[in-house]
């Protein structure tokens, strides 16, 4: 390992630093001496830089302290303040790829299977494209109004590059409000305005991240919640833009990794499918059909079903997933699908047999699927004589039980937030607001002192026009769901933000609010199936789009990108998102035939000309909107039925209750 000075007394620098570029370097030590003008900031000022040989598994001398090692080992202390990030390569690059990815994924959302571009292929593609402008867009600079810009202001860097996945994260996947909005439109025949459609699929996404501002300083600061997730992308960026001499075994590995992974995929997927389940206690079983439920992964308890296969492995995110989350996880599955659904299920507890053993449907008391219709008016309420002659509704044990353990979950996470990690938040919100804020004597928080932070007035701004937006479009859109009940679902999603935020920030994993804002929403409206609906996508998607900002700004801290650029960056791509998505499922334009909509549906659109075989009235191996059923079910249960039906007094989710206490 050599160590360079970086402020010779004599001689050309250049001439002695042979694996970064000068102007890079000086840059860097300018940061470090002259911008900072800060005590605390000595530690990173240090004079020496230093320059790891190739085979070396190096940890820079000043991160050597760090509270999370794999940190300090993945990211670098380099910071160029004076690099360019909101160019046009940004714009055109972020503004493509959120098309076609965000495209993709509301296309397909209306498939028997679902497809995404994920944001490692968008990081690879866009290293490609940004390459290509940079090397050949004009570098003539214009001056508009005073202000210079060009279309290719040097070379492709790092920060414009990561702030282009920053807002394809914003919009890669479909927006939760487009089950609602399909729901509608395919099963009660409510065609919404296309103004208050894309209005709430906006306030669905961009409320979340006024509430982000809340806790920036108590979620993304500490340097011991350190979001694991981001951590992949930032070691593909440090590989794909530091200097190829230093970088060059690490895209070796990577393209024989990818090339190998490649191959392989090919057995467990198409040549030898087995591979993707080996279900040991089935062949050991010799057709037995306890054996058989036993040790099916696919159909039963899965004890003992080996996977070869890496698209079920990664399940876990093994890779970066610290150990000890991944063991209780794995843990707590065990338990539950090896011992505690198969003794009910085979002790027969409230009729388990009759059911799926791992169904997650709802069934009638014959074990057949539960026809909804038979229980509904012409209007979609409850006909409560139709449901006495037909059957009430039924939950699989195992299925039952997720509701108990995601309860237990909500409420475990709260307590452990608050008993480990309580009294630290609380002093960091109070700083927060007396605008003092601690470094914690972080190396990375330090150096990134130079940037100015997003002011705490433009979330509050951000949180207050949406949600006066988003008010708005529930009286205008009919939405069933009054003024107190979305201010309520909001308050209770950003109250679930900080004991998430901090299980993903250290574990990986969230909670989430899916039986939550289900049993709330069902307990608040009864006998209104779109307020349901309604409350429940504000429900999950505040709390998911609050943390996907918050993870995001660790991301950039990492990247060295400054807040206010990731925070336009985030907003951009998210904006754009509900345009393409209720593009994707609104009605043909006039010029769009019938027969081109047959060879071109990408074009059209999709509910219009296929609503029939959406909702599965017509026989279709193309088109079979499974998540949108899904929605309208949720709708039924829990808006048309109701908690009262599952667990209200005499009803089977009391019973299953009692059983299991007994």
């Amino acid at each position: 390992m050599d160590t360079i000075n970086v402020h010779p007394e004599g001689g050309d620098s250049a001439s002695q630093i042979s694996t970064k570029s000068p102007v890079s370097d000086k840059k860097t030590a300018d940061i470090e001496i002259e911008a900072v003008d800060s005590n605390d900031f000595q530690d990173i000022s240090d004079e020496k830089l230093i320059v790891p040989e190739e085979n070396d598994i190096f940890i820079d001398p000043r991160l050597k302290d760090y509270p999370i090692p794999l940190v300090a080992k993945t990211v670098d202390l380099h910071n160029d303040p004076t690099e360019p990030i909101l160019t046009f390569r940004f714009w055109f690059c972020s503004t493509f790829w959120v098309v076609i990815g965000c495209g993709i994924s509301s296309f397909y959302y209306f498939k028997p299977y679902y497809m995404n571009l994920t944001s490692y292929a968008v990081q690879l593609l866009s290293w490609g494209m940004g390459t290509l402008m940079a090397a050949y867009l004009p570098k003539r600079v214009f001056n508009t109004f005073g202000y210079k810009w060009s279309l290719n202001p040097g070379p492709w860097n790092a920060k414009e590059h990561a702030l282009v996945v920053v807002a394809y994260w914003g919009s890669c996947y479909t927006a939760y409000g487009l089950g609602p909005l399909s729901a509608m439109e395919l099963y009660y025949g409510r065609k919404m305005n296309p103004g208050w459609g894309i209005l709430f699929l906006i306030t669905t996404q961009m409320i979340g991240y006024g509430f982000a501002g809340l806790f920036r300083d108590i979620l993304v600061r500490p340097p011991n919640i350190y979001y694991p997730g981001v951590l992949p992308n930032v070691s593909l960026f440090n590989a794909m833009h530091k200097n190829p001499a230093v970088t060059k075994k690490s895209l070796k590995f990577f393209a024989i990794v990818a090339c190998c992974a490649f191959c392989y995929e090919w057995f467990p997927s198409v040549i030898f499918p087995l591979l993707s389940s080996i279900p040991l206690v089935c062949y050991f079983g010799h057709g037995n059909w306890k054996a058989y439920l036993m040790g099916s992964g696919y159909y039963g308890f899965g004890i003992l079903d080996i996977s070869l296969d890496w698209n079920y492995v990664a399940f876990w995110s093994p890779l970066y997933t610290p150990l000890w989350a991944n063991a209780n996880q794995f843990i707590g599955a065990m338990l539950a699908c090896w011992l505690i659904y198969p003794l009910l299920y085979f002790s027969n507890t409230l009729n388990a047999l009759n059911f799926k053993a791992m169904g997650s449907g709802t069934y009638d008391s014959t074990g057949s699927s539960y026809n909804i219709s038979r229980i509904l008016n012409s209007d979609y309420t409850l006909n409560q004589e139709a449901m006495d002659a037909y059957s009430p509704p039924y939950w699989s044990a195992s299925y039952a039980l997720q509701f108990f353990f995601g309860f237990a979950a909500s409420t475990g996470a709260m307590v452990y937030a608050a008993l480990w990690y309580g009294m630290p938040a609380y002093h960091g919100m109070r700083d927060a607001f007396r605008n003092r804020r601690s470094n914690y004597d972080d190396p990375y928080l330090k150096l990134m002192e130079v940037s100015p932070r997003v002011p705490h007035w433009w979330y509050g701004l951000l949180l207050l026009i949406c949600s006066g937006l988003a008010i708005g479009q529930l009286y205008g859109g009919e939405m069933q769901l009054p003024w107190w009940g979305f201010i309520l679902i909001s308050i209770i999603s950003c109250i679930f933000t900080f004991p998430n935020g901090i299980l993903w920030g250290v574990a990986n994993m969230q909670v989430g609010m899916q039986f939550l804002s289900e049993v709330i929403a069902g307990a608040l409206f009864p006998g209104k199936p779109l307020g349901v609906l309604t409350c429940m996508v504000y429900g999950r998607q505040i709390l998911e789009q609050n943390l996907n900002l918050i993870s995001d700004y660790k991301f950039g801290f990492y990247m060295k990108i400054p807040e206010t650029e990731m925070f336009i960056g985030q907003v951009y791509g998210t904006l754009l998102g509900p345009f393409i998505n209720y593009g994707m499922m609104s009605k043909s334009k006039a010029f769009v035939s019938r027969n081109t909509l047959t060879y071109f549906p990408s074009l059209g659109f999709i509910i219009n000309s296929e609503g029939p075989k959406l909702t599965g009235a017509v026989a279709s191996q193309a088109w079979n909107a499974v998540k949108t059923r899904n929605y309208y079910s949720l709708s039924v249960i829990w808006g048309v039925l109701g908690p009262k039906v599952f667990f209200g007094e005499g009803s089977i989710g009391r019973s299953k209750r009692d059983s299991i206490q007994h």
